[in-house]
């Protein structure tokens, strides 16, 4: 089906078709490429409760709280603040919200998929009839990257990674400094890496109790990183500092409307 469907993508772009034409043509290439997937495929039926992510997800069932390392997981969180949702009564209140976004996201990816393919309609004819030409553009966008890469400042990534040795060796403050540094350079380590985490615990050997009970919450309440033991030393740390987070009514599933 889908070199049948590549087929007549081709046959149609040579035919110079309209913008309308092109659209319903990579939408037929995404439909071939990705099967019929449906939100309800990807995301499952039910919304739940997972300690791997200390909050909410939309995940295929797999007869756990934990969704598989290969699933494709959607962390639901207040749109406002930012925040996960860690109880029923707030997933009740932003589902419909998020069944949308959800159904995105499945578009989304149908979309990548058909752009993808149909750019390599366009380009392929370029390699056939320039070869080299195009291969040395490949390769001098290749390089450009490549130096970029060797002359630019640390990355964040690369921030929170120093930080997190110097935690590890005692020197809390200069950990803290670095840690703070890579947040200010991109917030995404607070939510995709344990930058919250490891700053929290920075604070508290230093004493700063206030700071370490925000950045502390701000890991519960934000990171999305698949790990059990460090939202637990995360919890243990708020409640050394009195400031345990509240518990939830209930974090039973819940049923999605799709």
């Amino acid at each position: 089906m889908l070199a049948m469907t590549l087929q007549m993508v081709g046959i149609a772009l040579r035919c110079r078709m309209n913008g309308p034409l092109l659209r319903l043509a990579a939408c037929l290439v995404a439909l071939a490429a990705t099967g019929c997937t449906t939100a309800p495929g990807v995301f499952g039926a039910r919304a739940r409760f997972s300690p791997a992510f200390h909050g909410y997800v939309m995940a295929r069932e797999n007869g756990s709280d934990d969704p598989g390392a290969r699933d494709k997981i959607l962390v639901l969180r207040d749109p406002l603040t930012g925040n996960k949702l860690r109880c029923r009564e707030e997933v009740v209140a932003w589902r419909e919200l998020h069944e949308d976004v959800a159904a995105d996201r499945v578009r989304d990816d149908h979309a990548a998929v058909a752009a993808g393919v149909t750019a390599g309609i366009l380009g392929g004819p370029l390699m056939v009839v320039q070869p080299i030409g195009a291969l040395a553009m490949a390769e001098t966008l290749t390089t450009a990257g490549m130096l970029y890469e060797s002359l630019r400042s640390e990355n964040a990534t690369r921030l929170l990674a120093r930080g997190i040795v110097l935690y590890r060796r005692k020197r809390y403050p200069q950990a803290a400094q670095v840690i703070e540094r890579a947040l200010a350079k991109d917030g995404a380590v607070g939510v995709l890496d344990k930058a919250y985490l490891y700053l929290g615990l920075s604070y508290q050997e230093q004493g700063n109790d206030d700071r370490a009970r925000l950045a502390l919450s701000l890991f519960l309440d934000r990171a999305a990183v698949r790990d059990v033991d460090a939202y637990r030393r995360a919890e243990a740390g708020l409640r050394a500092l009195d400031a345990a987070p509240a518990a939830c009514g209930s974090t039973e599933p819940v049923d999605l409307h799709w």
